[in-house]
């Protein structure tokens, strides 16, 4: 394997802020204590119920083309939309709660309250999903859980400075209304 570095600092989409706004949201919205489904700690110990999670499982699926421009100076910019897919999950009790919890979620993401936490770190709700019943088996009883999956847009932006050229060699052919060629090779080089 290639021992590259990896120049993060030039993409835009950064999943640990994805992460704390999506936290946020949740927490706003539901007042819940809100997990992610992937704990740092494997078998650690789940919060009491009620409560919240989420997991990223589309991070970034490419809808279209990539625009690309030049920005100042030597810099090139080429970036485009993302839908990232994340799908939450409630856990309660009862099993009305669960319900009721993602179904307070579900109706959040339309408040502009919710909107604003997500579109100031630079996503975009998109598709708000159904809410549905999770209920699962656990040990010896059932687990009263909801879930719901919903698409977000998000940016995509790399960025790649591409230097200044010093020398441009330049081959011009040119053709006149009579046939005639004209070749005018010569070389530019920056002083």
């Amino acid at each position: 394997m290639l021992d590259m570095p990896r120049p993060l600092d030039n993409y835009s989409l950064n999943f640990h802020v994805i992460r704390k706004a999506l936290y946020d949201a949740v927490k706003t919205a539901t007042g819940l204590e809100t997990i992610l489904e992937e704990p740092t700690l494997q078998g650690a110990p789940r919060p009491a119920k009620p409560y919240m999670s989420f997991k990223i499982i589309v991070p970034a699926y490419k809808t279209g083309d990539d625009d690309s421009r030049y920005s100042t100076g030597t810099k090139f910019n080429r970036g485009g939309q993302r839908r990232m897919t994340v799908s939450f999950h409630s856990y309660a009790v009862e099993q009305e709660d669960a319900y009721n919890y993602m179904g307070l979620l579900q109706s959040s993401f339309e408040t502009l309250s919710i909107q604003e936490i997500l579109r100031k770190k630079g996503i975009a709700v998109w598709v708000i999903g159904t809410v549905a019943d999770f209920t699962q088996l656990l040990n010896t009883g059932y687990e009263a859980r909801a879930q719901m999956d919903v698409q977000f847009g998000i940016a995509a932006n790399v960025s790649e400075d591409l230097g200044e050229i010093d020398t441009v060699e330049i081959e011009g052919r040119i053709t006149t209304d009579s046939g005639d060629e004209i070749v005018d090779d010569f070389t530019v080089t920056k002083s």
